[in-house]
Parts: structure tokens; C-alpha cells; sequence
């Protein structure tokens, strides 16, 4: 991994608005303060020429040949791949980008349940037809573990027809899996390994951390830049190593997806992040490990916390710097602690579930945060005291909290283009499901298009929602109807 801090895409944005170039070209506002009093309050009024389009040395990122392709390239090195592509839709338009790339209507994906809504997303796009695999699961935190190698080739085995293999890697959080095992089966079959690395864009900056997935023999990965680096939110890379996926292939699904009026705000910050961490990764990541060594170290010393920790059964590895924190002995809710360290301490985790807490450590924090939340950690374990959430902590069951993967009627994309009609959940039971329902955080659908809404799915909804779960997918977020096959 060589070093090179040039940054085209800077460097050619920076030349433009210093040039005091008239403007007689898209955006509206022309790069001039014409929001400060409004906006500009909050972004300040550079950020506005800065603001700029593809117009003659800018490049178009949707045919790179001047400084996107030069950053891009220099993206490559730094990141071990042999191609990179700048994507400004996101982490979700690169994974479906990937299945467009891989799949057509009919050919099988194999996909693991754990995954990110987009992922399905890619599937309803293609017409491909997925082949679930349910990872393990934790049944303290209540959350997937690594995928087993054994696994993958069981489903291989039962469906020699797969045209590709998906993984999560490492989940959101931040359990990898065994990809090197993983990837001599798919390479064995002839087959591209995808991976959903949304989550690991810094793994290959420090010895500490597990390896990322390219350099164990992952055909392609998407991370998202902006939700471990400094990236801005929505700017991420989709990498590709080796012959097995088509990169024409590739190109031609991002014409689709990206956005047209790509934001050069977004390009420069995937430029800039890249130019950072050839410089200086290593020793970015060294702060924030020694940071969540610290707050993983202060929690274990609090009496009724546990952490999730790399020596679990079931734990191929794990990224130190997502804590995921179970309040589940205090019989404490994660959604209730989320809100009410937002509301009394001004503190806002990653993530919240029915017995846990995510907090994503990077070198945007600092010591000064760490002490405030343990801070709120001990308040709030003190104002709980004598004190119980009604729902998941009384008569407990592991079956109630993780229902199995249901019958796939008909296929996502089939079921996408099918009349629907909205009923009650009550009255869902045992209909062909329309929609993609998902808790977000952290978008994992719990149903999907195409499968039939059992018993366990209906319990499951109906206690989640009880616990002030958020949904994301459906055309009901409150869930008071969902839609069904007609």
C-alpha cells in the first residue's frame, strides 16, 4: 500500500472556483452565498462553489478518463483492489450494481438472511431468485454470527446452479467470517464471492483489525467510506479484484443507478478520505483502537453490562471498534436506553435493539466522549434500579425473537409486480407478503416479497413494534396494515 496524497478531484474543483469562473451552468446557485441566512448558517457558503458539475476539467464520473479515473485509480492501490469505482448513491447502489453485474431473471443468488435491504433491492432489480442461508445466531445478544464455510457449501451443494455468493463482512456488528475458507469454495466452483463490507472500509489499515475481504479472496466488495472513515454521508467505493466479475458489467449497472448530477462534494470527500488514509491510516486507526480498548475495558468494570467479544463461540473474528453492549441481565430494553440517553445525556449511539446497545468507535471520537458515556451508563443503570421493561424479559423464548426463514412463494420481483391489497397484521397470517419489512437500524428485512407472513413473523412484528422498533421498506412504517398478494 503505497502512499499518495495527491487528490485530483480537489485539486481540479479547487482550480475551478479559484479561476472566478462566470457561471452560466447548473447548480442553480451558481457557487454564490444565495442561502446565508439559511443553509449557509449551517454548511457556510464555500461548500456552495465548491458545489460544482461536470462541466469541461471536472471529468464525468459515469465515463472517467481525466481526475475521477486518476482518483479512482489511486483509490485501487490504496484499498487492494484492481479496479475502483467512486459511487455517490451509496453503499446500496454499489451491491445492487454487483447483483446487475452477476445475475439475470431467474439465475440463483445465494444470500445470507442478515442481509442489507439493497441486496434485495439488486434482486427484484435483476429478476434473480434468492437462496436464502440463515446465519447463526447468538442466543444471549440475540443477534448473526459468522457464516460457517460449512454452510456455504451445503447450499452450493443443494443448488450447483448458483451463479454467485453474497456475505456480510463484517456485520454491522462487526463479526467476520471466515472469507478465505469461504472464497477457495467459491473459486473451487468457478463462482464471484460478493461482499457486503459496508462496515469495513478501515480493516486494511491496521494489523489489529481483521483483514478485509479482498486480500482473502473476496471477487468484489462495496463499503461504505463515509460509516468508518471521513467520507461524506452517502460517498462510497465498490472495488473489484481479479476476472470473475465483468467491470464492463459493472460500469453498465452504475450508468443506471448513479445519479446523473454527480455531487462533487461527495467525489472530493471519497478523494480526500483516500489521500488520508494512504498517508496516514495506520496511525488513524491506532486512536480509535486504543479508544475502544478503553471503553470495552471501563464497561466490562460496570456490574450488569456484557460485551460482545471475539472469543464468543460462533465469532470467526470481530472489529474491536464496534461495542456492542447487552443490557439484557439489568432487563433493560436497547431501545428504551437509546432514547433516554439522547433525551437526558445528548448522547446518540449507532444502533438499538431489544436487548442491546451499538456504539461505533472512529477517530472522530475522542476521550472526552468516552467518559461522558460511561458517565450516562452508570446514571442510567441507577435510575433503573428496582425498575423492569415489560415485553421481551418475562417468559422468554430464543424461537420468539428469531423466526426462520419462510417459504418463498414466488419471486421478490415477481411479488413487486403483483396487485397487493393492505390488511391488518393479524390478518396477514399465512398471505404471500408484498413488501420489504425491516427494522432500521440496521435494514435487515424480517420479511420479504414473494414469502408467506407466518405465525412467528406476525409475534415477532407485533413485539417489535411494541418495543418502538423503526421499519424502513414497507409503505406502513407503523405497521397498522401491510401489504399482501391479492
Amino acid at each position: 500500500m503505497g502512499h499518495n496524497q495527491n487528490t485530483p478531484i480537489i485539486d481540479a474543483v479547487t482550480k475551478y472556483v479559484n479561476d472566478w469562473t462566470v457561471r452560466f451552468h447548473m447548480p442553480g446557485h451558481k457557487g454564490a452565498p444565495v442561502m446565508e441566512g439559511l443553509i449557509g448558517r449551517l454548511i457556510g457558503n464555500r461548500a456552495f462553489a465548491a458545489d460544482v458539475t461536470n462541466v469541461p476539467g471536472m471529468d464525468d464520473l459515469h465515463q472517467a478518463q481525466s481526475v475521477i479515473k486518476e482518483a479512482q485509480e489511486l483509490a485501487a492501490q490504496t484499498f487492494g483492489a484492481d479496479r475502483t469505482y467512486f459511487l455517490v448513491n451509496g453503499s446500496s447502489c454499489g451491491l445492487q450494481a454487483l447483483i446487475m453485474a452477476v445475475c439475470g431473471p431467474g439465475d440463483k443468488l445465494l444470500v445470507p438472511r442478515n442481509m442489507h435491504r439493497s441486496i434485495l433491492s439488486g434482486i427484484i432489480l435483476t429478476g434473480a431468485v434468492p437462496i436464502f442461508y440463515r446465519p447463526e445466531y447468538d442466543s444471549h445478544f440475540a443477534i448473526p454470527l459468522s457464516t460457517s464455510p460449512d454452510t456455504i457449501e451445503y447450499y452450493t451443494s443443494r443448488h450447483p446452479d448458483i451463479k454467485a455468493v453474497v456475505l456480510v463482512n463484517p456485520t454491522y456488528h462487526g463479526i467476520v467470517s471466515d472469507i478465505s475458507a469461504i472464497s477457495c469454495i467459491t473459486r473451487q466452483l468457478n463462482i464471484p464471492l460478493l461482499v457486503d463490507e459496508a462496515h469495513g472500509p478501515h480493516l486494511r489499515f491496521h494489523e489489529e483489525l481483521p483483514r478485509p475481504s479482498l486480500d482473502e479472496g473476496a471477487d468484489a466488495a462495496v463499503q461504505g467510506t463515509h460509516k468508518m472513515l471521513s467520507a461524506l454521508t452517502q460517498a462510497s467505493m465498490l472495488h473489484l479484484k481479479g476476472s470473475k466479475v465483468d467491470p464492463d458489467r459493472v460500469e453498465s449497472a452504475l450508468r443506471l443507478l448513479q445519479s446523473t448530477s454527480t455531487s462533487y462534494l461527495l467525489l472530493s470527500s471519497l478523494d480526500a478520505t483516500r489521500s488520508q488514509m494512504s498517508s496516514n491510516g495506520r496511525e488513524i486507526l491506532q486512536g480509535s483502537l486504543e479508544l475502544a480498548f478503553y471503553l470495552r475495558k471501563e464497561i466490562m468494570a460496570l456490574e450488569g453490562f456484557s460485551l460482545l467479544e471475539a472469543e464468543r463461540e460462533g465469532i470467526f473474528g470481530l472489529d474491536p471498534t464496534k461495542i456492542t453492549i447487552s443490557l439484557r441481565d439489568l432487563k433493560i430494553s436497547g431501545f428504551w436506553s437509546e432514547q433516554w440517553l439522547r433525551e437526558k445525556h445528548s448522547i446518540q449511539v449507532e444502533m438499538s435493539d431489544m436487548f442491546n446497545l451499538l456504539l461505533i468507535v472512529t477517530h472522530g471520537n475522542f476521550k472526552v466522549h468516552a467518559v461522558r458515556f460511561l458517565e450516562s451508563l452508570r446514571d442510567m443503570k441507577k435510575h433503573r434500579e428496582g425498575r423492569e421493561d415489560p415485553g421481551p424479559f418475562n417468559n422468554w423464548e430464543e424461537k420468539y425473537f428469531m423466526p426462520e426463514v419462510p417459504k418463498q412463494a414466488i419471486t421478490p420481483r415477481e411479488a413487486f409486480w403483483t396487485p397487493w391489497s393492505a390488511v391488518t397484521l393479524l390478518e396477514a397470517r399465512g398471505r404471500i407478503c408484498s413488501e420489504t419489512i425491516a427494522c432500521y437500524p440496521p435494514g435487515i428485512p424480517i420479511i420479504c416479497p414473494g414469502e408467506v407472513i407466518t405465525g412467528g413473523i406476525v409475534d415477532y412484528l407485533l413485539l417489535m413494534k411494541n418495543m418502538g422498533a423503526h421499519f424502513q421498506g414497507c409503505q406502513d412504517p407503523l405497521l397498522r396494515t401491510v401489504r399482501v398478494i391479492r
